[in-house]
């Protein structure tokens, strides 16, 4: 499950274990300012912040949210020649194939820990499913990039993960 601060649900998404839901919300240009990160030489500022969660068939899983970043040019160049109607397909996509990524991550992740407290077990966890899914998603984001000529990237919010080693549970009633 995948959402956000607001309320555009995405069609659920079954599997035998999990029931996975998307939404975003748009960011004002105030909530914007000073949120950027650098990719291939091109400055991406904030433009989604998503909530997501997954569990495994062991009920293990994980709860967050996510910051997706995108090219302010290609983001006007793209409106200029196809319109903005493109991007709710470009949102869909998105939500998609990070909705996809988050449950590869749950479902390669080895949830043992050796951290002796709860809050450094999170960390390290945390920590192992951001690497898990940063590979995980890297080729759509490379595909993505290439079909539509927007440049992105997703990210954790690591410190607002939040791990369930059993009885994984979504915190939001959708």
């Amino acid at each position: 499950m995948l959402s956000a601060c607001a309320t555009q649900p995405v069609d659920k998404v079954s599997s035998n274990a999990v029931d996975s839901e998307v939404s975003v919300t748009t960011l004002s240009t105030d909530e914007l300012s000073g949120l950027t990160t650098i990719k291939a030489g091109k400055t991406l500022k904030l433009v989604r912040i998503m909530e997501g969660g997954a569990c495994n068939e062991k009920q293990q899983g994980a709860v967050g949210m996510f910051n997706l970043y995108a090219n302010l040019e290609d983001i006007g160049r793209i409106k200029q020649q196809q319109g903005p109607a493109i991007f709710t397909e470009f949102e869909s996509r998105i939500e998609n194939f990070s909705m996809r990524a988050l449950q590869k991550a749950v479902d390669k992740i080895d949830f043992n820990s050796d951290a002796q407290s709860k809050n450094a077990i999170q960390q390290q966890l945390a920590e192992k499913l951001n690497r898990l899914f940063i590979s995980s998603i890297a080729t759509d984001i490379a595909i993505f990039e290439v079909d539509t000529g927007l440049i992105i990237d997703e990210q954790f919010r690591l410190d607002s993960m939040m791990i369930y080693q059993s009885h994984c549970e979504i915190q939001h009633a959708h």
